[in-house]
This record gives structure tokens, C-alpha cells and sequence, in this order.
């Protein structure tokens, strides 16, 4: 009988694998995206505003979430940025000096990189190249306001935001025509330690308001809920046989 009992048991082992009970998860992005064409600095933001506050209601699921406004930040264009505890910006690209790369309070318009906190007057810049942020604890979203994008000079698929979660994926967020704000976003069931946001034209634009967030409790999904419930079912009916053809 013991042939039996283990050819139930790796039927079981088969049900578990094809269910996903067992085996590596499958990360699920969900996208956050609203844009003010031609809004000036100083706002309003309507579309990217609720584009924003959606995508705070979907990471706050995950735990905390943390804003990195820029404004206690040396100014300047240097890497790496300590942006936050646990949390590094390093930039490539050219120094094109205040207002336009590294930590700038200055802007010269819409059409460039400009400052979205209330009250606030600093954003990061960098007009070509990349920055990448690294977090010590990984995340299971990212989010930033976009300033002074247009399709002058980058086209509709010149920003790229690249992350890693055991996969590489690749976001492009929309461009503006006439610069103005956007905000862009995205959730993942997937924790990942680093993201690159890449400008593949020398367009002068900026971020500001970068959210990000890390779980404060290990809560399985609801799906994974339902799928150990499967597992433990089948797991008991394997003892259930082992003890009967034993």
C-alpha cells in the first residue's frame, strides 16, 4: 500500500504546484497615472492630484507609506543622494547647474522642472541620464510627481521607469505637450529593493513628492488565503490515506 500512498502524495504535491500554493509568487503591477497639461507651477493639479491620492489609498495596503519632499536636502547636483533613511538616489548625466540638475529651489517655468510640495520649495532634476533609487527595505510601491515634461523634446516614450522585483519590467509613462505636472505610480504584490527613472532626451524636467512605502506586517493576499485553505485540505486528506493504507 505504500505505492499508493506515495503516488497520492505527489498528486497532491502536482495540485499545490498548479494551484500556486507552492512555488515562487507572480508580482502584479497596478498603474496610477493623471496629467495637467500646461498647468502652472504653481497648480492646480487636479488630475494628477487624484492621481496621487489613488495610488496612496492602494500602498497604504502595504504598510506605511513615506514622501520624500526634497526640501531638507543640500542643494546641488551630487551622488549619491541620501535622500531618506534607507533610501539612496544615485544620478548620472550631464551638470547642467541650479534649476536643472540635482537638488534645485529655483525653476524657470512650466516648461521645466518645478517644485510641487505645499509650501515647499525643492524638487530633483536631471535633465539627461538617470536616477536610481535603492532602498535598504524593499518596497512594494513607488510614486512621484513629473514637472515640466514636454513632447518637444522627448516624444512620447523617452521616460523610462525601470524596476526589478526577480524580473526586470519597464513603465513609459505619458508626456505632456506644453509641460505643466503629472504623477505616475504603481503598486506591486511584489517587494523590490531599486528603480530607475531614465530621461532618454536632454528635456529639463523634475520629480518632487516621491512616495514609497515598505510593509509593516506579513498579510497573504486573498487569493493566497484561499489557495492555503486548498493546500491544508489536501495536506489533511494525504494523512488521512497514509494512515489508513499504513
Amino acid at each position: 500500500m505504500k505505492l499508493l500512498t506515495r503516488r497520492w502524495g505527489m498528486a497532491i504535491l502536482a495540485g499545490l504546484f498548479a494551484a500556486g500554493a507552492i512555488g515562487a509568487a507572480h508580482a502584479t503591477t497596478t498603474t496610477f497615472a493623471g496629467q495637467d497639461d500646461g498647468a502652472p507651477t504653481t497648480g492646480p493639479f487636479p488630475n494628477s492630484d487624484a492621481a496621487q491620492t489613488s495610488f496612496l489609498a492602494a500602498a497604504s495596503v502595504f504598510g506605511p507609506t513615506h514622501t520624500i519632499t526634497y526640501e531638507s536636502l543640500a542643494t546641488g547636483n551630487y551622488s549619491p543622494i541620501a535622500a531618506a533613511p534607507g533610501v539612496s538616489i544615485t544620478l548620472t548625466g550631464s551638470n547642467f547647474g541650479p534649476g536643472f540638475s540635482g537638488i534645485s529651489n529655483t525653476t524657470f517655468g512650466n516648461l521645466y522642472g518645478f517644485n510641487t510640495t505645499s509650501a515647499g520649495s525643492q524638487w530633483l532634476g536631471f535633465a539627461d541620464g538617470s536616477a536610481t533609487f535603492t532602498f535598504a527595505t524593499p518596497t512594494y510601491s513607488f510614486g512621484t510627481f513629473l514637472t515640466g515634461l514636454q513632447t518637444t523634446f522627448s516624444g512620447t516614450n523617452a521616460l523610462q521607469v525601470t524596476f526589478n522585483d526577480g524580473t526586470s519590467q519597464l513603465f513609459t509613462p505619458a508626456i505632456n505637450v506644453d509641460g505643466g505636472a503629472a504623477y505616475f505610480g504603481f503598486t506591486d504584490t511584489s517587494p523590490f529593493s531599486s528603480l530607475t527613472l531614465t530621461n532618454l532626451t536632454n528635456d529639463a524636467w523634475g520629480i518632487d513628492d516621491t512616495t514609497y512605502n515598505g510593509r509593516s506586517t506579513s498579510v497573504p493576499e486573498p487569493g493566497s488565503l484561499g489557495l492555503l485553505g486548498i493546500g491544508a485540505l489536501l495536506i489533511g486528506a494525504f494523512v488521512a490515506l497514509r494512515r489508513r493504507f499504513a
